[in-house]
């Protein structure tokens, strides 16, 4: 296999792979969910709301997505 192609597969899963460098690195599972309380502005609040009623998912899989995403 070469070196182009491992780049291409690599890139076409990103995600994978970077779940992989993670449990590499700290040798913790990262599908783990983790409970955790934390405070957000009220108009980011309503901002996440309506668009989790508006796409019908769920605030947190909202929330995944935007910080994979960063």
């Amino acid at each position: 296999m070469q070196w182009k192609d491992i780049e291409r597969i690599m890139k076409e899963n990103k995600r994978c792979a970077d779940m992989l460098e993670y449990y590499d690195r700290t040798g913790k599972l990262p599908t783990r969910k983790i409970l955790r309380s934390f405070t957000i502005k009220q108009f980011n609040y309503d901002r996440l709301k309506a668009e989790s009623a508006r796409t019908g998912r769920n605030m947190s899989a909202l929330l995944d997505e935007l910080i994979e995403s960063m």
